[in-house]
Formats: C-alpha cells, structure tokens, sequence
C-alpha cells in the first residue's frame, strides 16, 4: 500500500470513528448538547483535527444524517421485490419508514433540524448532496411500485403527475406525522393518541381516493390492522426487519 493509500484509508477511518462518536453522544446527551471540542476529546484528536473533516457543525451533523439515511434506505430497495401488490407494496414502504423512525428515535429530530433554513444554509454543498443522494433508494423504490401499479392498471392514469410526484402524498403524511409525534406534548393537547395507527388509516385513505386497487376501506379498523399485520409478515419473510411503531 502506498502512503498516498494509507494516509487516505487512514483519514477515512478518523472520519468514520467521529460520526460513530457524534451519534452516540446526540442518543446519549440530544442534538443540541453535542459540542466539537467535546467529541474530539472523546475521540483522543484535537479539535482541530475534527474540524479538518467537517467544517462547522452542521456539516458534522448533515455526515451523521447521511450515515443514517444509508442504513434507513437499505429496507426500501428490497419493498418493490416484495410478493404482493403493488398498493400493499406502497403500504410496506411506509411501515419500513415507521420501524425505522421506532429503532432510530433522534433520526427524523436530527433531519428536522438539519433542513431548516438557517442549518442547511451552514452545511457544505458536498455533504448537502451527499446527504441527498443517499436518500436515492428510497424514491427508486417508490417510483419502482407507482410505474408497475400504472403498467397492471392497479392505479388509474393521472394526468400530468409522474411517478415521484405520486409519491408526495405518502411522504408528506409520513413526514409531517414523523414530526408531530416528535414535539413532546402537542398531540396530547390535542387529545390525538396512537400517531401512527391514525398515519395508516390515512394512508389507505389517500390510495383509495386516487383509487388504488384493491381498494380498501379505511373507516374499517380491523380490515386496516389486518391488511398491515399481512404486510409486514411478507416483510419478515423477505428478511426487511420490523418493529411494530
């Protein structure tokens, strides 16, 4: 190996034990209490070591996200193979979401913040792309269910939508849902309990409004429970992990 090799093997694993580190500390201590000179210290490197990799905090933080987001999207490459239709399909995208948001509590916190306006203003072009990009599975997953459920004619002809924008509907309840069960005690003052069985029920409300077949009624608790419960069976067999949320 030549130094050129190893200086850089080197710089990638200081570069991966800080993300480690980082995301330990916001788990153990939250987002806002992490600190550079804190996380170099416990890493054993100067801060100015630390900031040879990211250059602000936020770009730290955008790293740990982008980490993350690798491991969030490993689930949703496997859906589109899934044995089962293409709507139980879309279903099975939104509970891997959900089981992920379960195991991994401070990730949707940490992207909420990441993406407000003045944050993502302090993270470098690189790792906003970075981050982006490793979202990627995730829309090629959807886009892959809407084009099959187009082609079969389980989801009718819209016109002038395309496939990635069909699946703004999903991804906007999930995600306007994922950050109101995060802000501790709103939904509670709005007497508004079980976040994610309510996100289901939605769900199967919109797919069935834009008349995805088969249709299934939403106002029918235990047809939804049972429809989710068959899901996420295939989901087990297939080996995609899932953690009832």
């Amino acid at each position: 190996m030549g130094t050129e090799d190893r200086r850089q093997r080197e710089r990638e694993a200081r570069e991966a034990l800080f993300i480690e580190k980082a995301y330990e500390l916001i788990r153990e201590e939250g987002l806002l209490a992490l600190q550079m000179s804190r996380l170099a210290a416990a890493c054993e490197y100067a801060t100015g070591t630390l900031y040879q990799h990211f250059t602000s905090k936020e770009d730290l933080l955008a790293a740990v996200a982008t980490r993350s987001t690798h491991r969030r999207a490993e689930g949703f490459a496997q859906v589109p193979g899934l044995p089962l239709g293409t709507r139980s399909r879309m279903l099975a995208i939104v509970l891997s979401d959900l089981d992920f948001a379960t195991a991994n509590p401070d990730y949707h916190r940490l992207v909420q913040y990441l993406v407000t306006e003045v944050v993502w203003a302090n993270v470098s072009p690189a790792r906003r792309v970075a981050l982006l990009e490793a979202g990627n599975p995730i829309s090629e997953a959807v886009h892959a269910v809407v084009a099959e459920a187009r082609e079969s004619g389980d989801l009718p002809p819209v016109q002038g939508i395309s496939e990635e924008e069909m699946g703004l509907g999903p991804w906007a309840l999930n995600v306007g849902m994922q950050n109101l069960a995060n802000a501790q005690g709103l939904l509670d003052a709005y007497d508004i309990h079980r976040p994610y069985e309510h996100l289901i029920r939605h769900f199967h409300a919109l797919m069935t409004g834009w008349r995805w077949e088969p249709r299934l009624d939403p106002d029918e608790p235990s047809v939804v429970r049972a429809e989710t419960e068959r899901v996420r069976t295939a989901m087990r067999v297939a080996g995609i992990a899932t953690e009832s949320a």
